[in-house]
């Protein structure tokens, strides 16, 4: 164990594009399925257009909040699509079925690698573990964690759409670690993103490792000095061994 580092007790994880895949081809099957609920409330809109619509209405919502660390509400993200789609005032009962058949194709369609259930079954023998994500609906992450026997393994499980707040906001990792009874030092967290994960995790004290699993596009913040991980992985399957030595 490096000089004047804490034994690692807990292991935190962020879940997309590091515990599981959500790239392009999986976001747009999950809206594939939202836009066929929707679309016999607005026939003349075809799916493109529903999917510029869709990602017009979140950009717009994550300009607004993620300067305020604020999440944002995926019921009024809905709600704005379905007004805009239809041209009518929204209806409470057709936006929460839009939420909801998002919510079951997101936990059809995001699916872990073969080998994380056993990783996280072997880390959990020696390890606290958590997960801590940034989304904006709850469901989603919670029901594709049970979906494929995850949750098992984890002690602790907090999404910013639960809190009002998103990574980097220090006070996330605060709570998780209050769930798992851990100090700062003694976790480590994992993620994909440099700004939200990297610097988040530093801001509360916590080391780093940075992965690159799933991620596709460019992370703008990587490698900013606020943060220096202390590892960068190409697959969670690195992590038992780097556990070890630190």
């Amino acid at each position: 164990m490096p000089a004047g580092h804490s034994p690692v007790r807990a292991v935190v994880f962020d879940f997309v594009n590091t515990l599981v895949p959500l790239r392009e081809q999986e976001f747009v099957r999950i809206l594939q399925d939202v836009y066929e609920y929707a679309h016999p409330f607005a026939p003349h809109v075809p799916f493109e257009a529903f999917l510029r619509h869709y990602v017009r209405i979140r950009d717009e919502q994550y300009a607004r909040n993620l300067p305020h660390l604020r999440e944002n509400s995926f019921y009024e993200r809905m709600e704005t699509l379905w007004q805009q789609l239809t041209g009518v005032p929204p209806n409470p009962k057709c936006v929460y079925a839009m939420m909801t058949r998002y919510a079951l194709a997101f936990e059809k369609v995001v699916v872990p690698a073969e080998y994380l259930p056993s990783l996280l079954r072997y880390l959990s023998q020696r390890y606290l573990l958590a997960v801590l994500s940034n989304y904006p609906y709850a469901p989603c992450v919670r029901r594709v964690l049970s979906r494929h026997g995850l949750s098992r393994y984890l002690s602790s499980v907090v999404v910013s759409a639960d809190v009002g707040i998103v990574k980097p906001h220090r006070e996330l990792f605060h709570i998780t670690l209050y769930q798992l009874g851990v100090f700062a030092e003694q976790a480590i967290y994992v993620g994909d993103d440099w700004c939200a994960d990297m610097i988040g995790a530093a801001r509360a004290g916590m080391r780093g490792v940075y992965t690159r699993e799933w991620r596709t596009e460019p992370d703008p913040c990587e490698n900013r000095a606020e943060a220096s991980p202390v590892a960068q992985i190409s697959s969670l399957a690195e992590l038992p061994p780097l556990l070890a030595n630190l």
